[in-house]
């Protein structure tokens, strides 16, 4: 899957660009750079400092090619689109402002990890920003949590015994119940090609090792906040006459 960069001079401008291509959820690929029709792209959409990046399928209508979504990344696009809060993925070397995170009441958060030390660090580190956590040590201990009751985001490592954190991931978006639940990946895999094999899995956010523990809590809330935003048709029939 390939990478591509799409820049919007500002979120009003990328916001009225979807509402054109609302109903096909589809938006126009001003610069084609060889790619082919079917062909499935990670696209990163940028304004100003800040980006987001989803996948996507170039489709060729007749008069041009164009991107098409799923429910689930057009959802995910239009929240970037249209949040006030700071996005879940800042490009590349940019620092993240120094605030303190505070989590909404009773957020919930699974960490996925066969490290017990690392499940012991990154659960103080959410719970000093008042998140409530769990954490298990492999993907079906996981999925058996996930039977009994829902966490409002996981945080997935790439290397799981048996069953991989990527491998988990493909599969829990297959499950219609848990499939908008957001997955946070925290992992040393991260060269492009491995952070580009987490999104076609259906990752919402990626966080290197070593990391922060100011960046790790804000990417959390951005995803909670996301998630608990109302699709965009909801939106838009709340706004009708």
């Amino acid at each position: 899957m390939r990478g591509i960069i799409l820049q919007s001079d500002s979120y009003q401008a990328l916001a009225l660009q979807m509402e054109a291509g609302g109903d096909e959820q589809e938006l126009e690929l001003p610069c084609t750079d060889g790619l082919k029709d079917g062909e499935w792209v990670l696209a990163t959409f940028t304004v100003g400092d800040e980006a987001t990046a989803v996948a996507a399928c170039v489709v060729d209508r007749g008069d041009g090619l164009r991107l098409a979504f799923t429910e689930r990344d057009w959802s995910r696009l239009w929240q970037f689109a249209n949040a006030d809060d700071p996005p879940t993925i800042p490009p590349p070397s940019m620092p993240l402002p120094a605030f303190e995170v505070r989590a909404p009441s009773d957020a919930s958060v699974l960490i996925v990890d066969d490290d017990a030390d690392l499940q012991n660090v990154v659960c103080a580190m959410l719970k000093a920003s008042g998140f409530q956590t769990c954490a298990v040590g492999s993907a079906e201990e996981a999925f058996d949590l996930l039977r009994q009751s829902r966490p409002d985001l996981m945080v997935l490592d790439w290397n799981l015994p048996g069953m991989s954190g990527v491998e988990f991931c493909r599969r829990l978006r297959r499950e219609p119940r848990l499939g908008r639940l957001p997955v946070l990946f925290l992992t040393a895999h991260s060269s492009t090609g491995d952070i580009v094999e987490a999104f076609s899995a259906g990752a919402d956010d990626f966080v290197s090792k070593p990391f922060r523990a100011p960046e790790l809590a804000a990417r959390v809330l951005g995803l909670i906040r996301r998630a608990q935003m109302p699709p965009p048709s909801v939106r838009s029939g709340a706004s009708s006459p």
